[in-house]
């Protein structure tokens, strides 16, 4: 498991950021919810119908084998065996291995790009709720590298379907651009040289503080050709605003409570550790409110794409 490399590092202190707010905040993961078109749906009940969506659309019952790609803090392998399947997640974050296993869930320290043959044909289904958004870095998109990724991210999941299971399906939710840069290179530059608060100021700190560069509409369908069919695909991006919303609620709450004593001796060693990203990610997720903004508006900037997956035989 390469964690090492500059992309992982990054991706890694995303994840170890979150860890240090919203557990604190009354979040143990990062799971969005599924609000029907009421805003007012409390977050714990949308967020149960956004796992309760995902496991019946890898079809989980007794037995099943799934794979939770990009596991966070084991939201739903804990939902995976309470309806009797059974569930690996992988995670490159060690803090979220930790955290499963004490929850005693099968969680492990596994890049899915190094997943090899010897897993080859072990799940039912796949489910990726998140992590697809950061296989592909600012580095790769400028490089002309994304397509080659999403494709051998398919031909992974490709293999790692039993190809004589009755389910063989992947089931994701992506953030995909709706207005992307219109070159890659322009999110390499400084924040200070894009107009504040425009489309590629938001997107430069979005790209430094989460490590990872979106896919356009039609590309993972592209990328999939000939090893999976996109059979479902829904448009999850105002349930997402409101999920952002109600994080940033929370995190609001505990910031002026006596819990942000608790955050900050959390986040002190992190703070000394990588000040860089981890001050641009407190001014992304509170000050500029970039997280929310890609989801707000009528048209916004950003989409949430749940998709669906069927496995086609080699």
């Amino acid at each position: 498991m390469a964690t090492d490399s500059a992309t992982s590092k990054r991706v890694v202190t995303c994840y170890a950021v979150f860890d240090k707010f919203f557990p604190t905040a009354g979040l143990l993961d990062y799971t969005e919810g599924i609000y029907d078109d009421d805003p007012n749906t409390p977050y714990d009940v949308a967020k149960q119908r956004q796992i309760d969506y995902l496991l019946d659309e890898a079809g989980c019952t007794e037995g099943t084998r799934i794979l939770d790609l990009g596991c966070g803090n084991g939201t739903l392998l804990e939902a995976i065996r309470k309806r009797g399947g059974m569930g690996i997640g992988i995670t490159i974050t060690p803090e979220q291995v930790e955290v499963c296993r004490r929850r005693g869930l099968d969680a492990r320290l596994i890049d899915f790009k190094e997943m090899g043959e010897e897993w080859n044909g072990t799940f039912d289904a796949i489910v990726a709720n998140g992590p697809i958004e950061h296989f592909v870095q600012l580095e790769d998109a400028v490089a002309g590298r994304a397509d080659a990724i999403y494709r051998e991210m398919f031909r992974t999941m490709h293999r790692l379907l039993d190809p004589d299971s009755p389910v063989r399906r992947v089931v994701n939710t992506t953030v995909h651009f709706a207005r992307p840069p219109s070159e890659p290179f322009a999110l390499t530059r400084s924040l200070f040289t894009h107009r504040p608060f425009s489309d590629l100021f938001h997107y430069v700190l979005l790209v430094r503080s989460f490590g990872g560069y979106y896919p356009v509409d039609g590309q993972l369908e592209r990328c999939a050709a000939g090893l999976f069919d996109l059979v479902k695909e829904v448009d999850g991006t105002r349930d997402y605003y409101h999920t952002s919303e109600a994080w940033l609620r929370r995190m609001r709450r505990a910031l002026v409570s006596p819990a942000a004593l608790r955050i900050a001796s959390r986040a002190l060693p992190l703070l000394a550790r990588e000040p860089g990203q981890f001050l641009t990610m407190v001014t992304c997720m509170l000050v500029t409110r970039s997280w929310n903004w890609q989801f707000r508006s009528d048209n916004p900037p950003a989409k949430l794409w749940r998709q669906t997956w069927a496995y086609r035989p080699a």
